[in-house]
């Protein structure tokens, strides 16, 4: 850590941002270095990330291939160990909160796809919901190791209602490198190892959302569900979305869509206890 570095507001905002996971450069220069309502030249944006990176607050990694391809994306910067610690250390942020993000360049799109379902879900705490816990892929493996399950999905979480309502959701995020058949036993395990899943002492049941990076990518994926046999009795249990339809304001309050293409306009209704 450099010595006697002082930390700005919108050093804190940064780390806070990426406390859930990691962003691409461009995000945070759109985010949070904007000056009379016009973002400030990209310079500003390099000197004060390379002051934060040499402090050990953040890290950094430049893709040279993302999704098979080459990559032209810029940087990608997540939470660093100072930077964990800061948080945790002066109660800015609740530690369950903070995410250890093992980030690596075969794996960047899908996180940073994690990650922005995760801020749009702990955005509507405490407005429209509270959040009970939140696991991870790397929570939920050593609840899966017991089952000597390989397959896992990518979060669990829980909330409750201000009418006093729980709400628990299995998430798999399609990143579009699935093949189909892996992805529908993807999702027959996720259904066998939900109770695997579940926290000592609560009652499900528990639904499945499934989001995946573009519209015709969930189209595919929609009918990949409807199409397959072993599916034909659990299509009503899988609900669909892509990342961009749930990235506003209403976060999850957004419309979900079936399997068969019929809209749900809220996941949360009825009466269900953890």
């Amino acid at each position: 850590m450099i010595k006697g570095m002082h930390l700005t507001d919108r050093d804190i905002e940064v780390f806070k941002y990426l406390a859930y996971g990691p962003a691409f450069e461009d995000d945070l220069h759109v985010r949070f270095f904007v000056g009379k309502g016009k973002r400030v030249i990209r310079k500003v944006l390099l000197r004060r990330m390379k002051k934060l990176l040499d402090a050990k607050f953040i890290s950094c990694l430049r893709p040279k291939r993302m999704q098979g391809k080459v990559s032209d994306h810029r940087p990608v910067y997540f939470l660093a160990e100072a930077g964990i610690n800061l948080l945790g250390s002066e109660g800015i942020m609740p530690a369950g909160r903070v995410r250890h993000v093992r980030l690596d360049a075969r794996i960047i799109f899908h996180e940073v796809i994690v990650t922005r379902l995760i801020r749009k879900i702990y955005e509507g705490d405490p407005t429209r919901y509270r959040v009970i816990r939140l696991y991870d892929h790397q929570d939920l493996a050593k609840l899966v190791h017991k089952a000597r399950k390989k397959r896992i999905p990518d979060l669990r979480f829980t909330v409750q209602l201000r009418n006093g309502s729980y709400f628990s959701y299995i998430v798999e995020i399609d990143a579009g490198t699935t093949h189909m058949p892996e992805f529908i036993q993807k999702l027959i395990v996720f259904l066998q190892i939900k109770k695997v899943l579940a926290p000592v002492g609560t009652k499900e049941p528990v639904g499945f959302l499934i989001v995946a990076h573009t519209s015709d990518r969930m189209a595919r994926l929609q009918r990949a569900v409807i199409e397959s046999r072993p599916m034909t009795k659990l299509v009503p249990y899988f609900l669909f979305n892509t990342i961009q339809n749930i990235d506003n304001h209403l976060g999850l309050y957004n419309a979900w869509y079936r399997a068969d293409g019929r809209k749900i306009d809220l996941i949360f209704k009825g009466k269900r206890s953890t």
